[in-house]
Parts: structure tokens; C-alpha cells; sequence
């Protein structure tokens, strides 16, 4: 073989390995790219099976398992199999588990501005306007997720489940019906003192107890999201359900914060962008459970009520003084109610235009 011939096979090959190598490179950067080490997340939330916090668990385990073609899986953990809603939101802490569904009513003994969710009639009466705060929000979006990063949590978003109703034994129209009502409240100093201005007499419980409760006389009412009210069959020991809207029933997607920022950036990514997705499927979703509710409610033995706007303020007017308490948390509590008061009123506005 000639020297030029040489010369030109040698050429040849030595660009058909660095073509090779160029296209494995290519092929590796790809299959890097589309994940990394293979991982299982334990996601609990306080709910029962079929109820809003499993369908968006579960939702979130199908849109990131896909995402990742599976590499990532998601192990959900419906309400009561590891614990009480509180024990939930220790094992986040600890990271016992990575991924929660948690709402303030159970965390605002560890977190005392989370609170804020729970002040009667703070909230609008259009839910609109409420997803709207809800996504757009800096006293929630920033203030208030700044007093979970505080405590190791990092809140993905702040999510709702409807507006909260009552359910008793006997209608609740005027602050004077509540008197001696043994109402069911979830474990917050403030939701408490709540039901205490009303003349109630709040009793907490877990929510796996309610309708035992219900049942022997324990408690006379309780209040809820109306699809939970329906789902837990506590129509069944009650005779009165009351359309309040006297707050709604929000909660938050968070992680332990350890375990989320030791993950490789691109899992971060794709954990938020899942969750992202989630949450905006999960208000159509909700709206709709809602409705699925009221339809099992209205051929129900029970009498629905809803009150009028006169009577709603009169329940306002009995409770406002824990505005005044809430701000009393801390300096950082009275610049958030004073923001998200703020905000709302301009959503409300912004939406009515």
C-alpha cells in the first residue's frame, strides 16, 4: 500500500472514532439528562383514600413517575398510617418521610404564623379571588413560607380544599346557637379561641375520630370541607349542614428541606415543576369534589342552610377580635395580616372589574 493510500486510511479512521465518540458522548449526556440515581419518595398526607389529598398524592405520583420514566417513584400514605396529622409533620421534620401534604390547622403549634389560614371570614367568599392570593400571595409565597424554612420545611405551595361548612345536631344560624356547642376543631390555640368568641365550646380531636365522636354525643358538630363531611358519612349522625363560608380549608405542599437541597439540581427541577403542575390541576379538581359532594348532600336526610350575608357578618363581628390576637404572635405575624388584607382586597377588586 502506497504512503498517500496509508495516509488516507489512516485519516478515515481516526474520524469515524471521533464521529463514534462524539455520538456516545452525545448519547450519554442524553441518558444523564433524562435522570440520574433511581429513587422512591415517601409522600404522606392527612386524608383518606379518594379524598382531595389523596387524589393530588396520587396525581403527583403519576405526573412525576412519567416525567422520569420511572426512575423516580412515589409511595403515598394515606391519613392515620403513620400516625395523627401531627405525627405526619414531626416525621417531615426528622425526615422520616420526604414529601407532605400538611395543613395549618394541625401546624400552627410549631409554626405560629401558619395561622393565618385559619382566622374566620379572613379569607373571600369568592374562591376565585382565593386561588388567585393563593398563587400570588407575598405575605403566604414569602413571609409565611420563610417561617417553615425556619423550621427545616420548604412549602411548595399553599393549595385549598373549598370552603369550610358546619354540621350539628341543631341549625347554627346566630352567634347565640353556638352556645354550648361541643364543636370539633383541629389542635391550634387560635381556631379555638375562635370558637370560644362564638360561645362554642371547642373540643379537639384527630380526624380519624370524628365520627365516633359524632355518634356517642362526644362532640355536636364539627366543621370541614363539605367533600370530607360527605366522604367520612358524618351526614349520617348529624341533622343540620350549614354553607358558612367562614374560611377555606387550605393546606401546603412541602418537604423536608435537608433531604430536597441535597438532591442533584436537575431532581429539584423536576420535583417543583411535578408539583407546579399538580397544583394547578388541583383547584378544577377540587371544584369539582365539591360538587360531587352537594349532589350527595341534597339527597341526604339533612337540611342544608346557608347563611345570608347579614348572618355571616354577625359571626365576623364575634370574631374579629383574633385578628387582634394573631398579630400578637409576633412582629412578623402583624406585617403577614396585614399584607394578605391588603392582598385580598386587591384581588377582589382586580376580579370584579
Amino acid at each position: 500500500m502506497g504512503r498517500k493510500k496509508r495516509f488516507y486510511l489512516l485519516f478515515f479512521i481516526v474520524i469515524t472514532f471521533s464521529i463514534l465518540a462524539a455520538c456516545n458522548k452525545d448519547g450519554m449526556r442524553s441518558e444523564a439528562s433524562s435522570g440520574g440515581e433511581e429513587m422512591t419518595l415517601k409522600f404522606a398526607h392527612e386524608e383518606g383514600q379518594g379524598d382531595v389529598q389523596d387524589l393530588y398524592a396520587n396525581k403527583f405520583k403519576e405526573v412525576i413517575e412519567e416525567k422520569t420514566n420511572g426512575r423516580i417513584k412515589v409511595d403515598v400514605y394515606t391519613g392515620g398510617t403513620l400516625g395523627t396529622s401531627i405525627d405526619i409533620l414531626h416525621s417531615l421534620q426528622t425526615g422520616a418521610i420526604d414529601l407532605a401534604i400538611t395543613s395549618p390547622g394541625f401546624s400552627g403549634d410549631v409554626i405560629p404564623e401558619s395561622q393565618i389560614m385559619s382566622i374566620p371570614f379572613l379569607f373571600s367568599d369568592n374562591l376565585e379571588v382565593n386561588k388567585k392570593v393563593l398563587k400570588e400571595s407575598e405575605a403566604l409565597n414569602g413571609l409565611l413560607a420563610n417561617k417553615y424554612e425556619e423550621i427545616g420545611i420548604i412549602p411548595f405551595h399553599f393549595w385549598l380544599e373549598g370552603f369550610m361548612y358546619w354540621s350539628a345536631n341543631q341549625a347554627i344560624t346566630a352567634p347565640d346557637d353556638m352556645n354550648g356547642v361541643k364543636m370539633r376543631t383541629m389542635p391550634t390555640n387560635l381556631i379555638i379561641k375562635s370558637y370560644e368568641l362564638m360561645g362554642a365550646t371547642p373540643t379537639t380531636t384527630d380526624s380519624g375520630e370524628i365520627y365516633t365522636m359524632l355518634q356517642t354525643n362526644g362532640i355536636d358538630g364539627q366543621e370541614n370541607p363539605l367533600f370530607y363531611i360527605v366522604n367520612g358519612n358524618f351526614l349520617e349522625v348529624q341533622d343540620y349542614l350549614m354553607d358558612t363560608k367562614h374560611h377555606i380549608y387550605t393546606t401546603a405542599t412541602v418537604s423536608n428541606q435537608a433531604f430536597f437541597e441535597g438532591l442533584p439540581e436537575e431532581d429539584q427541577q423536576v420535583i417543583q415543576e411535578a408539583i407546579h403542575e399538580v397544583n394547578d390541576w388541583s383547584f378544577d379538581m377540587q371544584d369539582e369534589e365539591a360538587e360531587k359532594a352537594l349532589e350527595v348532600a341534597e339527597e341526604d336526610d339533612i337540611e342544608i342552610m346557608e347563611l345570608t350575608s347579614e348572618q355571616r357578618e354577625a359571626f365576623k363581628e364575634v370574631s374579629l377580635p383574633i385578628r387582634e390576637a394573631y398579630k400578637e404572635e409576633s412582629d412578623d405575624a402583624k406585617e403577614m395580616i396585614e399584607l394578605l388584607e391588603k392582598e385580598i382586597k386587591e384581588a377582589e377588586t382586580e376580579l370584579a372589574e
